[in-house]
C-alpha cells in the first residue's frame, strides 16, 4: 500500500482492534461491520424480549437505516423505554459505540455500500473457502487472490458484456450513455437505478442550491448544491460519500440544469473499467518503481483478463509473452532492484 492507510475500515466489536486501529491510522475511519452484531442478537436479546424479539429487531432497524443523528438519538431512548431495555447492558454498549455502526453515523464516510448484512454475508462465505485454523495467512492471501482473478476473468467472459450496445439502456439519457462507457457493470446498475428514479423527482431553486423531493411529496426534501463551473455538486443524502454513486436528488439537477454528461470527479476510478490503452499507460507512466511495479501488474492483469475471453486471444497471448519473457532474462538486473542510475 505504499505507506497510504485506507479511508475506512470495518471490523467485529474488538476493544484491542479499536484502539490498535486509533494508534497505527489515526486518520482512517474505523466502523464496527453490522451483520457481525446484527448475528449475536438471537443470544444476547431472544430471551430477554420472548415475543417482542422480533417486534424489537424491525425497530432496531429502522434506527440503523436513519439519516438524521438527532432522529436517531431521539428514536433510541424511545426504543429503550418501550421495551424496557434501560440496565440491559448490551444496549448501553450499542449506544455507547454507535457512532461506530450507525449509519446515521457513518454516511459521511466511504464504504462502497460494505454495510448491508447481505454484501457481508457473501463475503465472509467467499473467505470461508480458504479459511481454516491451520491457513497461513500469505497462504490465504495467495488463495484470495486466485481467485478473485479467476472470478473476474470468467465473469466477464459470462456476463460483463463490454460493447455499448449490449447495455440496457433504461432512459435514453445522455447522462446514462456516457456512464455507461465508463463505469463497470456493476456499478453502472447502480447508478442506473438512480437515473430512474430521478425522473420521479422535482427540483426548486433555492437561495444557495436547489431542493429535491419526489413529486407526490408537498414537503421535506433534499438539499442539493450545485457549481457547474467548479464541477462540484453534493447533497444532504451524503450517498455519493458513502456509495461513490450519485443519488438520484443530484442526477436531477443535473438533468434539470442541461448537463449531459455526469462530472468527471463522480466517477471514481475505483467504479471505472480498465479502458486506457496500453501506449496512454506508458506515457504516463511514473518515474518511481514501486509506482511502476504496480502500474506493471494491473496491465498483466489486464492481459489475462482479455486473453481468457478466447482461445485465439490465449494463444497470442501466449506466444507474445514466452517471446517477452525470454527477452527479459537476456538482460541484465541492476543493482538497484531494476532502477535506473540517475547519475
Amino acid at each position: 500500500m505504499n505507506g497510504k492507510a485506507p479511508q475506512t475500515i470495518l471490523t467485529d466489536q474488538n476493544i484491542c482492534l479499536k484502539e490498535a486501529l486509533s494508534t497505527e491510522m489515526p486518520t482512517t475511519k474505523h466502523a464496527f461491520c453490522i451483520w457481525m452484531i446484527v448475528a449475536k442478537f438471537p443470544s444476547w436479546f431472544n430471551a430477554v424480549l420472548g415475543e417482542r424479539y422480533n417486534e424489537w429487531k424491525a425497530e432496531f432497524y429502522r434506527l440503523y437505516n436513519l439519516e438524521s443523528v438527532e432522529d436517531f438519538d431521539l428514536g433510541w431512548r424511545e426504543m429503550v423505554c418501550s421495551f424496557g431495555l434501560h440496565s440491559n447492558r448490551h444496549m448501553v454498549n450499542l449506544y455507547s459505540s454507535r457512532s461506530l455502526w450507525a449509519l446515521p453515523f457513518l454516511r459521511s464516510h466511504f464504504l462502497a455500500g460494505m454495510t448491508s448484512t447481505g454484501q457481508s454475508k457473501s463475503i465472509n462465505a467467499f473467505i470461508q473457502r480458504f479459511l481454516s485454523a491451520q491457513t497461513r495467512l500469505a497462504h490465504f492471501v495467495e488463495q484470495v487472490a486466485v481467485a478473485v482473478d479467476f472470478k473476474d476473468q470468467t465473469g466477464e467472459q459470462q456476463t460483463m458484456q463490454q460493447n455499448l450496445q449490449n447495455v440496457c439502456l433504461k432512459t435514453g439519457a445522455p447522462m446514462e450513455s456516457h456512464a455507461a462507457t465508463i463505469l463497470t457493470p456493476f456499478a453502472f446498475s447502480k447508478l442506473q437505478e438512480q437515473l430512474v428514479l430521478a425522473a420521479h423527482y422535482a427540483s426548486f431553486p433555492i437561495e444557495d442550491g436547489f431542493l429535491v423531493r419526489h413529486h407526490t411529496k408537498a414537503e421535506g426534501g433534499r438539499k442539493v448544491y450545485w457549481a457547474p463551473q467548479e464541477g462540484i455538486i453534493s447533497c444532504s443524502c451524503h450517498q455519493f460519500e458513502f456509495t461513490g454513486i450519485l443519488c438520484r436528488h443530484s442526477l436531477r439537477v443535473l438533468s434539470t440544469g442541461n448537463c449531459f454528461q455526469i462530472p468527471d470527479g463522480y466517477l471514481p476510478i475505483r467504479w471505472r473499467r480498465i479502458s486506457m490503452p496500453s501506449s496512454k499507460l506508458l506515457q504516463s507512466a511514473p518515474n518511481d518503481h514501486a509506482e511502476r511495479v504496480k502500474l506493471l501488474q494491473n496491465m498483466v492483469s489486464s492481459l489475462m483478463t482479455e486473453s481468457a475471453k478466447s482461445k485465439e486471444r490465449l494463444d497470442i497471448a501466449t506466444e507474445h509473452v514466452s517471446i517477452l519473457l525470454s527477452r527479459l532474462r537476456e538482460q541484465p538486473i541492476s543493482l538497484q532492484g531494476g532502477r535506473e542510475s540517475q547519475n
